[in-house]
């Protein structure tokens, strides 16, 4: 229902009989009058068209007149303006029976803020006793005799209008909100209830214009709308408007907010005669209001505040989410990595040794010889490939040690502009006073040169590669996305290029071991990858950013160097081609005219088992091979042996978990790790380990063997 208008308490106790409808003629609202004069409760009749609450007597439909009702209806709609029925039959039902009636109907439009009918205010008035007397005069003229009944009715309907009249001024001077009647084209004051007195701060009023009586509305909107309303004879709807009066003598007008209505007084002839004035003052609920907005409008911005913090978390949340997710993703990888490198190395292991030791008996024959050396090369080559996968995997041999990156880039000058070719121009921006990092320079410098390479391939057509040095602190927010570095001072190497860039499909991906975008038949999808492996071994992380059309910018940084002393690597590889001339020049094992050692010897995989035990007894030791570190702590129990050498990576029981309980079981045993990767000793808690890096060959277990042999004849225990 819409909001009923501000005079609503006037409606309700009305003695005179109201009904307020809708455009579509559906009753929205009727005063106890009107309820009381047609026998209707109002439940009965709201949200019902007036001529279906108010139906046709069957039986007699000609004592309802409903089409010149709906047509009063149609004019006031259609012009307006006040639209009047002065007799109308129209039969109403009572107790259960329809009832001939005539009324009197007066139907004012109400119009809204654009100056559209909005509801329709009908007053009726029930003359069913004066049309009776109206027709019973005329028979009385037409028989030439007074009539004593039509005196009495005269009489009583006087009596009816000055007892409505006495309620309606008594009602208009009670009224709660402010009220007033305006006459003639000048607005004079005819009538002004006690409120409309109190609003004006009890000044003279009657008789006077509104601009002699209230001058200060003079240059506000009020006078210029009640011209508005008189001339055109449509009412105004005021909400909320300001006004400036003057409330008491000899002050300054003050600001008050106030509703009211403006409803022309429409003669017969079309005409305003004056206006009726109704409204109420809402200075106390526009200031709430007021307040109650400012309130909104604090807390809007509070939560627009929260929402933006809470945006910026979530974006902030989604990128750590990613880039975890990618971390994890490369961790997964890496061990996976890992895992086949192991393998790889193995199978590396068995084929190197058998070609070392079918090189001794070859003899002169140099195409044998040369198919042989290049058997040899391809293990070679594996064996690089498999280290390029330990390197992704975090688990290559390093040498770090203290190095200074500017010093380092001004001593690859020569390197890396040869590598980038004319095309490409190098710009280097040190920052001064850079702290020095810890690092395997070597892997370093491969780092360096890999990452300027896949530059220059992405340059297709020239341009500027830029290598940006600068200290950096991070704190543990900004290293969500790189779970294994931890807050502190860093160096961070910026690798920029002007090339094509990535999508976002490439860049996902660009870490992944074996991933490449290149045609060459040389790419091995292994740069990023090895890039990304030896920058975590070292403590560091690795940034990518990269856009399509937009170049590419790669970060390394590397741990700001905490001056610890540098730890050699516990064992180193040799290749394959110096370990087969070695033996090429030892064709008798020498170790075992000096002693005999023990050697326990636990290796999962039986190719390379066999082939190992096979070189240790022709190196002149006892071997006692056996498959799993269970077996071989029940041998361990049963006899003594001087040296255990176990692969790491066995099947249930690890060669380090083996190598644990070894030496507590025995701790004058030598215990050699056979690994892919090297064993760092005392992070593993096992002072005096040996390890030995896959793929080894003859001339390595000779040394090493020799090494525990002289150790233990001289006293000491590994």
């Amino acid at each position: 229902m819409p909001q009923r208008p501000p005079f609503e308490a006037l409606f309700r106790v009305s003695p005179n009989a109201y009904l307020l409808l809708d455009r579509d003629l559906v009753i929205l609202d009727a005063n106890d009058a009107y309820l009381k004069l047609t026998a209707r409760a109002l439940d009965d009749i709201v949200g019902k068209r007036i001529h279906d609450a108010f139906s046709a007597d069957p039986d007699a439909p000609e004592t309802t007149h409903v089409d010149e009702l709906l047509d009063s209806f149609a004019r006031v709609l259609r012009t307006r303006a006040v639209d009047s029925l002065p007799v109308i039959r129209y039969s109403i039902l009572v107790g259960g029976a329809h009832q001939d009636r005539y009324w009197s109907a007066t139907h004012t439009p109400l119009l809204d803020e654009s100056g559209e009918v909005a509801t329709i205010l009908q007053h009726t008035v029930d003359i069913t006793e004066l049309q009776s007397l109206k027709e019973s005069l005329r028979s009385v003229e037409a028989g030439g005799q007074p009539s004593q009944q039509i005196e009495a009715g005269i009489m009583s309907r006087a009596r009816l209008m000055q007892n409505e009249g006495n309620q309606l001024r008594q009602l208009f001077a009670q009224a709660p909100g402010f009220a007033c009647f305006l006459r003639g084209p000048d607005h004079v004051f005819e009538l002004a209830n006690a409120a409309y007195e109190a609003l004006t701060g009890h000044r003279p009023l009657i008789g006077r214009t509104v601009r002699d009586a209230l001058p200060e509305l003079e240059g506000q909107v009020f006078i210029g709308l009640l011209d508005q309303v008189y001339n055109t004879g449509q009412p105004y709807i005021g909400r909320g408007m300001r006004a400036l009066i003057r409330r008491h003598p000899g002050t300054e007008p003050e600001e008050v907010y106030v509703d009211f209505v403006y409803q022309p007084i429409i003669e017969r002839d079309g005409k305003a005669s004056g206006i009726f004035v109704l409204g109420s003052d809402v200075t106390e609920q526009h200031r709430s209001q007021q307040e109650l907005q400012a309130h909104r409008d604090h807390l809007e911005e509070l939560v627009r505040e929260r929402t933006q913090e809470l945006v910026q978390s979530e974006s902030e949340r989604r990128t750590a989410e990613a880039a975890l997710m990618q971390a994890q993703k490369l961790e997964a990888v890496g061990k996976l990595t890992g895992g086949i490198a192991h393998d790889f190395n193995n199978m590396l292991q068995v084929i190197g040794g058998n070609l070392q030791l079918l090189r001794r008996n070859l003899g002169t024959d140099e195409t044998a010889l040369r198919r042989l050396e290049s058997a040899v090369g391809g293990v070679e080559k594996g064996a690089r490939l498999a280290s390029q996968l330990l390197a992704f995997a975090s688990r290559q041999p390093l040498l770090p040690r203290e190095v200074d990156l500017g010093e380092l880039l001004d001593q690859m000058s020569e390197l890396l502009n040869g590598a980038l070719g004319r095309a490409v121009r190098l710009d280097v921006d040190t920052q001064a006073g850079l702290w020095p990092v810890s690092a395997d320079i070597g892997n370093l410098q491969a780092a360096i040169l890999n990452l300027a390479v896949n530059a220059r391939e992405a340059m297709v057509g020239g341009g500027e590669l830029r290598l940006r040095l600068r200290n950096q602190t991070f704190d543990a927010a900004a290293l969500v996305g790189h779970p294994d570095a931890v807050p502190g001072d860093y160096v961070e190497l910026s690798v920029i290029d002007q090339g094509e860039g990535m999508q976002p499909d490439v860049l996902s991906r660009a870490f992944e071991p074996f991933f490449t975008t290149r045609q060459a038949s040389n790419a091995s999808g292994l740069g990023l990858s090895m890039v990304y492996g030896f920058v975590k071994q070292s403590g560091g992380f690795v940034d990518l950013e990269s856009e399509a059309g937009a170049g590419t910018v790669v970060r390394i940084c590397l741990p700001r160097d905490a001056s610890a002393p540098s730890q050699a690597p516990l064992a180193s590889t040799a290749s394959f081609d110096e370990g087969a001339s070695a033996v090429a020049e030892a064709a008798l094992p020498a170790s075992g005219e000096a002693g005999v050692l023990k050697i326990l010897f636990v290796e999962d995989d039986p190719t390379l088992r066999m082939l190992t035990g096979e070189v240790m007894e022709e190196l002149g030791h006892q071997v006692s091979p056996c498959d799993s570190a269970e077996e071989a702590l029940e041998q361990l129990a049963r006899r003594e042996f001087d040296v255990l050498l176990t692969d790491v990576g066995l099947a249930g029981m690890s060669g380090i978990e083996l190598a644990r309980q070894a030496r507590a079981r025995h701790p004058s045993l030598s215990i050699v790790i056979a690994s892919g990767y090297p064993v760092d000793a005392r992070q593993e808690g096992l002072e005096g380990l040996k390890s030995m890096l896959k793929p080894y060959d003859i001339q390595q277990v000779r040394t090493l063997l020799d090494g525990i042999r002289d150790d233990r004849t001289g006293g000491v225990q590994c």
